[in-house]
Order: structure tokens, then C-alpha cells, then sequence
């Protein structure tokens, strides 16, 4: 599941908290009749609530209300009411009418921040959540909507705090360790991100997914052959998925196992000829191999899908001079470098390029800046190995 899976599916959250506990009025304002009176609707709204009937327990949360109106856990009951509803806003404002009679009552902000994480709201939600957490330290599920908040606005690094100190609790919870992983993915702590993954694939109902991501991690840390073995795992799980079969190919690629990754990929474009990322991957292992005439037409649907990536309009510009086609390579070789006018090659193959169709000046040109640029790469390598040195 990947991170915008995990925020749009809250389904681990917690539910909202309702206090059914005794009515807490003042002595001196309500008559011992009148408390026994609202002691009665907050049993009756229990026994509601307990049958499902939200809109009878709205009733009976506004009869309490009606006798006493100061009483915050009543405002914050009738808020879980009117949300069983889908009466958000008006559960909202019962909350916040909660909070404003007793601010030192833990509720009110939890359903708050709660409800505001289940809207998206993910940078309102974090203030209330937080208020909730500083009343009630021990609130894991307010710590859980917490770090989904500071994720969804992302805070990165903090979510991961506040999810550290639920896993120390609850070191097998798996949507948590599922959602640390895509915390550290995010802050490319991909060390991180592979232990805590290692926990969760010990634990039942593992997804193709999880080993998708556990091989992502493991190839952010140098050790891509593990990661191949991790895809792999994830391919064998949903060999449908166009996804997760473009990744072992891309890391076959990556370890110059060119026949595993053009199997791969193959295998992509087979179930979707048009994917870009699989055209342009498998183009550019064609035009490495120097059979620029099958890289064509990969690249051409990756040009389509990808116009304003240096390597795409690059590969493409390259192929196209091979095959004879120097007007069009030129163009896209020219394409590139306006894109991205920092890499050496880029200038060099156009000024080549240049060369061959009789564009001497300009071709000059786009070749000093190409050793220009090789020079002043030189000079930064040189001078970062001369820093490293004791």
C-alpha cells in the first residue's frame, strides 16, 4: 500500500470517543430534580447509541442539553451522534462548544483532530490532536491520528516520533509498521524503512506491496540484488501487476542483467503497450545493446508520455540519429539540453549531431560547452576526493 493508499484508507483509525459517563453540572445552578432528569437522557442516549439509533441519541443528547447546557461530555456525545449521521460540521461545532466549556477535557479534541484527519485535513487536525495528546499522553489512538496528520501535511520526521512511540508499545501492529515504512521512504531513510519492514513481513497477510516496497528500500541502500529478490517475491504475489513487474525489470536493468529486464519488460508491454515507463526503460536497454532501430518506437511512446525529461527527449534524440533521421534528432537532442543545460553529454552528442549536418558554428559551440562542463565536473571530483583524504 503506498502512502496515499494509507491517507485515504483510515480504516485502522480509531473510532470516536464517546463519554458516557455521569452529567457533570454545577450543584448550585441545577436542582437535584433536574439532574436526575438529565442523568436519564445520558442512560437513555447509551442504550441508543448502543442500538445504532444515532438520530434518537441526538435527541436525547439535545433533551440533556436542554436541561444542561454547560455540560461538556453531553456536547461532545451529541458530536459522535450528529457524525454517525454524517452531520460533520454540526458534529465539529458540538466539539468545539465542548472544548470552550472545559478545555481540559481530552474527548472534544480527539474527535476533533480525528474527524478533521478523516476529512483531509490534515493541517487543522494536527493543533486539536495534539491539545488531546498533552491532556492524555497515553492516547495511542490520538497519537495515530497525530501521525497520519503530520504524514498527510508532510512533516515527515515528526510523524515518525509519534509513530516510534506507538510501535514501542505496539511493536506488532501492522498498519503502523506499514506506515512507518512510508515515512521513512519519504525522508529516504531507507535503512530505517527496511527494518521496519523486515518486522512486517513476518507478520501474516503480506502483500504484494509490502515486498514492492521492502525492495525499493533495500535498493536505497546499495543492496539491489536483495531487492530483485525482494520484487520477485512481490511478482509471484500479483503477476498481473504492471507496477510491481516494472520494478524487477528496472532493477534487472539496473544490474546490467539485460535479458532478465527485457523479459520483464516485454512482460509489461504485453499486458499495457503503452506504459511509458516500461517503453522508455526498455528503449534505452535497446539503444545500450545498439539496436537503435527496435529502441525506436519505445521511445517515441515515452516521448509521448514524458516530454519535458532530458533523458527521454535525449535517448529519443540519439536514436533517431542512428537510424538517419538527423533533422529530428537534432531537435530533440536540442529539446534536452533546454531542459537541462548542466549535462556534458547532452552538448556533446548535439554538437556532434551539428557536425554531421554542417551546422559548424553552432556545433562548436555545443561542443566547448561540453568541455566545459566535463572541466568543471573533473575539477568538483577532484576536490571532493582531496576533502576525503586524511
Amino acid at each position: 500500500m503506498n502512502l496515499h493508499a494509507l491517507l485515504v484508507n483510515k480504516k485502522w483509525l480509531p473510532g470516536l470517543l464517546v463519554l458516557l459517563s455521569m452529567p457533570v453540572t454545577s450543584g448550585a445552578q441545577t436542582s437535584p430534580a433536574k439532574l436526575e432528569q438529565v442523568r436519564a437522557y445520558y442512560e437513555s442516549a447509551g442504550r441508543l447509541e448502543k442500538e445504532g439509533k444515532w438520530s434518537e441519541a441526538e435527541q436525547a443528547w439535545r433533551a440533556a442539553l436542554g436541561l444542561a447546557n454547560d455540560d461538556a461530555r453531553a456536547w461532545t456525545n451529541l458530536g459522535v451522534a450528529l457524525s454517525r449521521q454524517n452531520k460533520v460540521n454540526e458534529a465539529i461545532e458540538a466539539w468545539r462548544k465542548a472544548i470552550s466549556l472545559d478545555p481540559k477535557l481530552p474527548g472534544p479534541y480527539f474527535n476533533l483532530g480525528l474527524t478533521l484527519v478523516r476529512k483531509n485535513d490534515f493541517a487543522d487536525a494536527i493543533t486539536p490532536l495534539r491539545q488531546a495528546l498533552a491532556i492524555e499522553p497515553a492516547n495511542d489512538g490520538a497519537r495515530r491520528a497525530l501521525a497520519l496528520a503530520l504524514i498527510g501535511t508532510e512533516r515527515f520526521q515528526e510523524a515518525s516520533r509519534e509513530i516510534a512511540q506507538l510501535l514501542f508499545r505496539l511493536p506488532q501492529d501492522a498498519p503502523l509498521l506499514e506506515l512507518a515504512a512510508q515515512s521513512f521512504l519519504r525522508q529516504r531513510r531507507y535503512a530505517e524503512a527496511a527494518t521496519v519492514l523486515e518486522r512486517r513481513l513476518r507478520l501474516p497477510n503480506v502483500k504484494s506491496s509490502l515486498w514492492s516496497e521492502y525492495g525499493d528500500a533495500l535498493d536505497g541502500t546499495g543492496r539491489t540484488p536483495e531487492a530483485v529478490a525482494a520484487y520477485g517475491k512481490a511478482v509471484e504475489l500479483d503477476p498481473e501487476s504492471t507496477l510491481t513487474r516494472y520494478g524487477l525489470g528496472y532493477l534487472y536493468w539496473k544490474l546490467y542483467q539485460y535479458d532478465d529486464a527485457e523479459r520483464e519488460l516485454l512482460e509489461v508491454l504485453r499486458r499495457d503497450a503503452k506504459d511509458p515507463r516500461a517503453s522508455f526503460t526498455l528503449g534505452d536497454l535497446y539503444l545500450t545493446k545498439g539496436d537503435a532501430q527496435r529502441a525506436l518506437p519505445h521511445l517515441e511512446i515515452a516521448r509521448e508520455a514524458y516530454p519535458n525529461e532530458f533523458d527521454t527527449r535525449f535517448a529519443l534524440g540519439r536514436a533517431l540519429l542512428l537510424t538517419g533521421n538527423i533533422e529530428r534528432g537534432i531537435e530533440e537532442l536540442r529539446a534536452a539540453v533546454k531542459l537541462d543545460d548542466t549535462i556534458a553529454d547532452g552538448h556533446f552528442q548535439l554538437g556532434r549531431a551539428l557536425m554531421k549536418a554542417g551546422q559548424t558554428l553552432e556545433a562548436k559551440a555545443e561542443l566547448q560547452k561540453a568541455q566545459e562542463l566535463h572541466d568543471k565536473q573533473r575539477k568538483n571530483e577532484s576536490e571532493r576526493f582531496r576533502k576525503k583524504l586524511p
